[in-house]
């Protein structure tokens, strides 16, 4: 048994997104200017991004994460009749983009628009949110395996007690 659930993962990831939203239309600066970012940012020799509050690309990151946290939460509406579908397409698909963006953000140094802190640290966060959704959602379907093969067992165990009881 999982210590969290996998919609509660996909919960709190829309929920930072959402978060990082409103900070970002809020204060881009207190985003910009933190602490852990700029350690960060320097410890993985990345440029720092400089954004001014007035800056229209703040408004236009503000909507992208809030589309982001949207769309998981419109996801867990119907969570668990595509729960997996969920785990071997979506989250694949977003995982395999996360490592790809964090590759192209680190290694190509060439255009600084790829190479950052921001889109590195955007491709980390989905990295770490899909590694850890993946694999609760992996382990809760092996438990309801598991389950559906226990009373497939039991149901036919049953049957084979049930009819040894008529025949005698």
């Amino acid at each position: 048994m999982a210590l969290f659930t996998s919609d509660f993962i996909i919960k709190c990831r829309a929920a930072a997104y959402i978060f990082l939203s409103i900070l970002c239309f809020k204060n881009i600066s207190a985003l910009t200017t933190n602490n852990s970012l700029v350690t960060f940012s320097i410890a993985m020799r990345l440029p720092q991004v400089v954004v001014n509050d007035s800056s229209i690309i703040v408004g236009i990151l503000s909507v992208f994460l809030f589309n982001i946290g949207l769309l998981d939460i419109l996801s867990l509406i119907h969570y668990g009749k595509i729960k997996a579908h969920f785990y071997k397409d979506l989250v694949f698909i977003r995982l395999s983009s996360a490592f790809i963006i964090t590759f192209i953000s680190y290694f190509n140094k060439v255009n600084v628009k790829w190479h950052n802190n921001f889109v590195f640290l955007f491709g980390f966060i989905e990295i770490w949110f899909n590694f850890i959704i993946y694999n609760c959602i992996k382990e809760e379907l092996n438990d309801s395996n598991i389950k559906q093969k226990r009373t497939y067992e039991d149901k036919v165990l049953n049957e084979q007690i049930d009819g040894e009881d008529e025949e005698k």
